[in-house]
């Protein structure tokens, strides 16, 4: 039976959750020979993806995206840190920032398995929409 990703990233997971910093180095080079042994490394890319979101969940990180049309106040980026902080109950939150114009304004805020598009686009959109029906 092929070990899937998934079951990998599990396994490197449970395998240095209590190890010191050496040990996880010796697990880490045990676990490469490994998927070079088995021939999986091209699984690489979804080990690191599945592992990043266990290590995350155990940790209570959560990572979190706001997409805005110019950069916004650090005030305003607290802010919705904040709101995830809280909405989320996690203890962290890792979160990128980028920049759309085509939202033309406000902010699209994306975390977990949720959008909230508060965007102008978004807006002129539904408004649009209304006047149709």
């Amino acid at each position: 039976m092929k070990i899937t990703a998934k079951q990998y990233a599990v396994s490197l997971f449970e395998s240095i959750e209590d190890a010191s910093s050496n040990q996880t180095k010796a697990v880490v080079k045990k676990f490469a020979r490994v998927l070079v042994a088995n021939n999986d490394t091209a699984l690489l890319e979804k080990i690191i993806r599945y592992f990043s979101h266990i290590w995350n969940e155990d940790k209570g990180i959560i990572e979190a995206e706001i997409i805005t049309a110019r950069k916004l106040d650090n005030n305003v980026v607290k802010l919705l840190e904040d709101y995830v902080k809280k909405t989320t109950k996690g203890k962290q939150v890792k979160l990128a920032k980028n920049i759309d114009i085509n939202i033309l304004g406000g902010v699209v805020l994306k975390y977990g398995d949720k959008v909230l598009d508060a965007s102008l686009k978004t807006k002129l959109s539904q408004f649009s929409e209304n006047l149709k029906s």
